[in-house]
């Protein structure tokens, strides 16, 4: 869980160090964002392996944490001959701009779960109260 919310905040910090011109820094943010998202989708995996991530919402999530890779990859491989040059090409922000909408659904996911156990938790304390 927190690999994947620091893989969110690095493309997060990257696509904000593109809007204000500091496109080398959100060059190197996106690298180090590449790194802790494969931790992050290689983790989920091996607790999907292991037994320990279950529930269906896990493998979504990391199904979707493997799915922000190319994009993030794509967004850092176009940048990198321009590091020292302009804005990055269009593909590249189109890519980060798309990690941000796989890390989007990730949040949408993980918010259903959270109102669906909250709702089933509510149903369980509830239950006892209408048997008397």
């Amino acid at each position: 869980m927190r690999l994947r919310l620091a893989t969110f905040a690095l493309a997060a910090s990257a696509f904000a160090a593109d809007a204000v011109g500091a496109h080398g820094v959100a060059y190197y943010v996106l690298v180090v964002a590449i790194a802790a998202g494969a931790l992050a989708a290689l983790g989920g995996l091996g607790a999907i392996l292991d037994g320990s991530a279950a529930a269906p919402v896990d493998r979504a999530l990391t199904a979707l944490s493997a799915a922000a890779l190319p994009f993030l990859l794509l967004a850092a491989a176009t940048r990198a001959p321009l590091v020292a040059e302009a804005a990055p090409p269009a593909i590249s922000a189109t890519a980060l701009v798309c990690s941000l909408g796989v890390f989007a659904l990730q949040a949408l996911l993980v918010a259903a779960d959270a109102v669906e156990r909250l709702r089933l938790g509510y149903r369980q304390l509830a239950e006892p109260l209408r048997s008397e």
